[in-house]
């Protein structure tokens, strides 16, 4: 089994180290929002490149799936041994942070999100694959798209290559979506555990400033100087818990960006690089952006978890925790 996995590895090297010094193409458009594939729609919208390689993970997700699982083994071998190692440490991950009833209600969104992030990562840094599309006269590239062909061996001079796949994580849109997904989700986990009242009085906590006009612990009348500092209090623990609930809406913004930044700067970089300087010049980097992807997919993971755990907790249990 080691010995299959070096000689996978040396041939996934040599491909790649092939493909990143004869798969040379035209420097690529680099934009922060996605291309519109040319002659390319659906029900009279256009077809983006991030969407279409969105389609071909989320594929590629449902047919490994299969072939992996289509003949499973109470001893597991091979791939499915490799799977089974990631859904258990991932599970593992899930168990240590939430209470165990809730474990297995958290682990479907985050788990699909992982895989379908790291695939979409790592797909976005096939060598090459920046150089095959569409050719394009800038900077109208609106008005040039009905003389718009396809392109995988180069284009004309004074032309540029509208990419025909793009990674989803650089698209703020794909990014967008999935953060809106989990902070939904948390949202749902949150009223399901403690209830309506429960949940919403996490975040509009007024009892302190009520229990400055009532008796304190001894049933004894407050004095001006006892209920002004109560009210104090109590206005201090209501704004942080409206300050709370804005960082519900938040959260999103900082999902949207973490994953669109750091994945849209790598795919910059490994262009760039591919373009202008020598083939093992390039490799270290996108070695580095390939644990990258994979350090992006589980950080989305496992903050989704804690935004779940945070939200089934109730507030007496949150103070305890600060």
């Amino acid at each position: 089994m080691k010995g299959k996995g070096l000689l996978y590895t040396a041939i996934s090297l040599v491909i790649l180290v092939l493909s990143m010094k004869y798969l040379k193409f035209e420097l690529p458009i680099i934009s922060v929002s996605a291309e519109k594939l040319p002659h390319m729609s659906l029900l009279g919208m256009p077809i983006t490149n991030s969407l279409l390689t969105a389609w071909v993970v989320t594929i590629i997700l449902i047919v490994g799936a299969y072939l992996i699982t289509r003949d499973m083994k109470m001893v597991p071998s091979g791939m499915q041994n490799v799977l089974e190692l990631f859904f258990e440490y991932l599970f593992g991950v899930i168990e240590g942070m939430a209470p165990s009833q809730w474990a297995k209600r958290f682990v479907l969104i985050p788990m699909t999100i992982f895989f379908y992030v790291l695939v979409s990562n790592w797909f976005g840094l096939l060598p090459g694959l920046a150089g095959i599309g569409f050719c394009e006269e800038p900077p109208h590239a609106e008005t040039a798209a009905e003389m718009a062909h396809p392109s995988i061996v180069g284009c004309a001079e004074g032309e540029v290559i509208v990419p025909l796949f793009r990674s989803p994580s650089s698209d703020l849109n794909n990014t967008l979506v999935l953060a809106l997904i989990t902070q939904i989700a948390a949202q749902v986990f949150g009223f399901w555990a403690l209830g309506f009242g429960g949940y919403m009085g996490k975040f509009f906590i007024f009892d302190g400033i009520l229990k400055a006009f009532k008796p304190d612990e001894h049933g004894n009348r407050r004095n001006g100087k006892a209920m002004f500092g109560q009210l104090a209090m109590g206005t201090i623990e209501m704004l942080v818990g409206l300050l709370e609930f804005l960082s519900e809406f938040t959260k999103v913004i900082a999902y949207t960006f973490r994953l669109f930044g750091n994945i849209f700067a790598g795919e910059v970089m490994i262009i760039v690089l591919t373009f202008l300087v020598p083939t093992f010049i390039a490799l270290p980097s996108l070695g580095l952006e390939v644990f990258v992807g994979l350090v992006q997919a589980f950080v989305f993971f496992i903050l989704s978890v804690a935004f779940y755990t945070l939200a089934i907790t109730p507030h007496h249990q949150e103070d305890g925790a600060h």
